[in-house]
């Protein structure tokens, strides 16, 4: 076996798949005219060789960093305006081991990582690549923020290139940095201190497990220039405490998002957890607002799997059904990238459930064992993931109902991330199967406690309908009313609001809610999704389904 350090190269060409079964024979000759008048002609003039070819992808070496990104950066502009064909391109660094039947090597497998990180047209590095670019080559290149990448130990910071014809529409490419700032302590005495100290740690720790952004400690002297910080006030009197939160967008000083957190503080540990939770789960809304903020108007075709599944979070929180379908068909296109990525799989396969749920319709033989396979799939790749449990909790929830799997994935998912609000929805849907109304209801008002949710209504629908089937009709008809002030519209809340009523003998009242919800529209709602129901009450699908033209 013999060795060699080189700078890496590995190019793929996106759907080749999809084109092979639309049209193999025109497929083929565009992979040849790339293949010998673009790719290969580029890259041998920068010095580079052709150590493999895949039929849809190639592995190059290169002597030097410039002339890989030179390579890399001529490919791309050169097919910028293919009507066809788009490469990604990822690249790395390292030794190269070569045998009679193949290569190896952890930078090769690094290159390759990269580039199913790419996006379509560009080109991805690592950072030992960037920071090895001339101030001039380094133009363009924009920080991607950090990648977990399969079966390389450590996370990636990665930064990526593509030509402008391609960001049409962006914003701005770069990841936001939010630097957190020391909590100031009122009175400064030492257990004050202490405490704002600990929670300012927490508060760096929730934020450092959110992806789109990156997170500076400003406590330990950080220099780096950062696009938002955090800061605020702890303040202590007698047995109170209260907790001012503010982000600073720098450019102009001004205030994004704010927030007064108060409460007992008889034990500060425990006030500063409750409070670090309530900071965890607000924040981590508005970092996937902000982080779908980044890529604007960047057509769909041209987004990295990153940034499409930035894209579905950001049609996930419009809460309507057209957004929900771009969803599915974004994470569709996600999978079809890289389909070992966990994350576009678990949200592919989520959208599915919710686009049936809405629906109240049953999944065919076919498209069920689809999403069960999909669901297993993503808990392979990605055991650490809350979110991963959280979404095979809810199918196996609401379309499969099996109680102990239920409570296994909200268990875990509890395990992962205790102060996750869908944690305690998961615990919710477990204790709703297995008739455990009381401690059901507690763990969805625990999960619905955060009202800037945009799905609050949706979630609380699901705490109504465990009040129902335990027989709390005046505990559904109060959480029903409140929610029914913030949607007014949704004839869904109205048709179990009025079964409540005509069960809690109020059937004047019964009567008045069936007359207000009479002229409202009785077809799909994106709120009204058919909840988790135990076998006793399987008869409330039927009377809270959606009339479907």
């Amino acid at each position: 076996m013999s060795r060699r350090f080189a700078f890496i190269q590995a190019a793929d060409i996106v759907d080749y798949s999809l084109m092979m079964a639309e049209d193999e024979s025109a497929t083929i000759s565009r992979v040849h005219e790339l293949r010998d008048r673009s790719l290969e002609p580029i890259a041998e003039r920068h010095g580079g060789e052709i150590l493999k070819r895949m039929g849809d992808g190639w592995i190059i070496a290169y002597p030097s960093v410039a002339a890989s990104v030179a390579s890399a950066i001529e490919i791309q502009k050169g097919l910028a305006d293919h009507p066809k064909i788009r490469l990604r391109i990822g690249m790395h660094m390292g030794d190269i081991f070569f045998d009679e039947a193949d290569l190896y090597g952890a930078g090769l497998n690094i290159a390759c990582r990269l580039q199913t990180e790419a996006p379509p047209g560009g080109v991805m590095v690592s950072s030992d690549i960037y920071h090895q670019l001339s101030s001039k080559q380094a133009e363009g290149f924009l920080d991607a923020g950090t990648f977990n990448l399969k079966n390389i130990p450590r996370p990636t910071q990665c930064f990526q290139w593509r030509p402008e014809k391609l960001i049409i529409g962006s914003r701005s490419e770069e990841v936001p940095i939010i630097g957190v700032e020391k909590l100031v302590p009122a009175p400064a005495d030492e257990e004050t201190r202490n405490a704002a100290d600990d929670l300012h740690e927490q508060i760096v720790y929730g934020l450092s497990r959110r992806t789109g952004i990156k997170v500076r400690d400003m406590s330990v002297g950080s220099t780096q220039k950062t696009t938002y910080n955090l800061r605020g006030r702890f303040r202590r009197s007698g047995g109170r405490a209260r907790v001012n939160l503010s982000l600073v967008l720098l450019d102009d000083a001004s205030t994004v998002w704010a927030e007064v957190f108060d409460g007992d503080a008889t034990d500060l540990f425990t006030f500063c957890d409750d409070v670090a939770a309530q900071v965890d789960a607000q924040l981590r809304l508005f970092v996937n607002s902000l982080d779908n903020n980044r890529i604007g108007e960047i057509a769909d075709e041209n987004l990295s799997v990153s940034e499409l599944r930035t894209r579905a979070a950001g049609l996930f929180y419009e809460c309507t059904i057209p957004g929900l379908e771009r969803c599915i068909s974004v994470m569709d296109r996600a999978r079809r990238l890289n389909p070992n990525d966990g994350m576009s799989l678990s949200m592919w396969a989520t959208g599915v459930v919710m686009r049936n749920r809405i629906r109240f319709e049953e999944f065919g033989d076919e498209q069920l064992a689809q999403i069960v396979s999909a669901f297993h799939r993503t808990v392979e790749l990605m055991p650490q993931s809350d979110f991963i449990f959280f979404a095979r909790c809810l199918f196996r929830a609401t379309v499969i109902r099996d109680p102990e799997k239920v409570m296994s994935d909200a268990q875990r998912c509890y395990e992962l991330s205790p102060n996750y609000p869908q944690a305690h929805i998961c615990l919710g849907y477990g204790h709703l199967l297995n008739g455990d109304y009381e401690r059901s209801i507690a763990e969805f008002r625990e999960g619905t406690a955060l009202k800037n949710d945009p799905y609050w209504t949706y979630r609380r629908f699901h705490m109504a309908s465990a009040q129902f089937c335990g027989g709390d009709f005046e505990g559904t008809i109060a959480t029903l009313s409140e929610m029914i002030e913030l949607k007014p519209s949704v004839r869904g809340f109205r048709k179990l609001l009025v079964l409540a009523l005509k069960e809690a003998g109020r059937h004047n009242d019964a009567e008045k809610e069936e007359a207000l919800a009479a002229p409202l529209d009785n077809g799909e709602n994106f709120f009204v999704q058919e909840p988790a129901l135990p076998a006793t009450h399987l008869w409330l699908r039927d009377a809270l389904a959606p009339v479907l033209n």
